[in-house]
């Protein structure tokens, strides 16, 4: 466990690509034994992240730690205590699936088969097949199931469900994910599947623009994040409260989108002439709310 409580910690993080800041001072930090989504749209840096953890890219300034290890002074130690799993992973056509674990298990000083082996059973994967005859998403079930077998603290799934179906997308929640939480392990996945995200992660973060604008548990950010519907008289519109992310007005109604949530607020907007109540968002509300704010719109 790293000295601080989290499996990840990052300190203004950035890479640049000439001009272009792929992460832009990116202060993360994802808790030990948690399920953690990193959100963010095409291009956002998510991807550029991951690579920097694994010291696949060195990042023009900042820093990053991985279980207790420097990503840049100690790379090996990081990978050894490390899953990874990208979009479209790469693997050996010529390889049977067995063959591609074998290889695998060559690479870390420990291996357990006994989980993937399992897994690879359910999902009705032989382990005798060949790579090339394997549809897409079971080529993504291999490298998942594969991804564990060192037994890492650490999971990186970097778009790691996109073109799964969703049979075999609850093959991979329940068989990997879940399990590794269950033993304390810590999962980091990337995304644009916000419904996933929120069933199973526990702490979020918003990238965009590779910034990240908001990192949260995800209780705490639905309980800070809300929109407020206020019915009035067309003469009496209400003043935008500090906090609000998003107003929309009409004679008589006004919504609005505060990330600073409290009874207090929801006390200050209220008159006797109006009709105040507060409104859960969903994850996917929230992330288009704070990633596109649009500060005022008038019906």
């Amino acid at each position: 466990m790293s000295e601080n409580g989290y499996a990840i910690t990052t300190d203004s993080l950035t890479k640049r690509f000439g001009r272009l800041a792929a992460l832009e001072d990116v202060s993360a930090h994802v808790p030990r034994g948690s399920i953690y989504g990193l959100m963010g749209p095409n291009g956002a840096g998510k991807t550029t992240f991951v690579r920097c953890l694994l010291n696949l890219i060195n990042p023009t300034r900042g820093s990053a730690t991985v279980l207790g290890h420097d990503v840049v002074r100690d790379p090996v130690a990081v990978r050894r205590r490390v899953g990874h799993v990208a979009a479209l992973q790469p693997l050996w056509d010529w390889m049977k699936v067995r063959e591609f674990a074998d290889f695998m298990a060559g690479c870390y000083p420990r291996w357990n088969p006994e989980p993937i082996s399992t897994i690879l059973s359910r999902v009705g994967i032989g382990q005798d097949a060949k790579i090339q005859t394997l549809s897409r998403g079971q080529r993504a079930l291999t490298a998942l199931a594969v991804s564990i077998g060192h037994e890492p603290d650490l999971l990186l799934l970097d778009e790691a469900l996109t073109g799964l179906d969703p049979i075999a997308r609850r093959e991979v929640l329940r068989n990997i994910i879940e399990a590794m939480h269950a033993e304390g392990r810590t999962v980091f996945i990337t995304g644009q599947d916000i419904a996933d995200m929120e069933r199973i992660c526990d702490h979020v973060g918003f990238l965009v623009k590779g910034r990240l604008i908001l990192e949260s548990t995800l209780d705490g950010l639905k309980a800070r994040v809300k929109r407020i519907r206020i019915e009035h008289p067309a003469d009496s519109q209400p003043e935008v409260p500090a906090g609000a992310v998003q107003v929309e007005r009409s004679a008589r109604e006004t919504l609005l989108t505060t990330r600073d949530f409290s009874p207090d607020l929801l006390e200050s907007l209220s008159e006797p002439s109006r009709r105040v109540e507060a409104l859960d968002l969903s994850l996917e509300d929230i992330f288009v709310h704070l990633a596109q704010p649009e500060l005022e719109i008038r019906a």
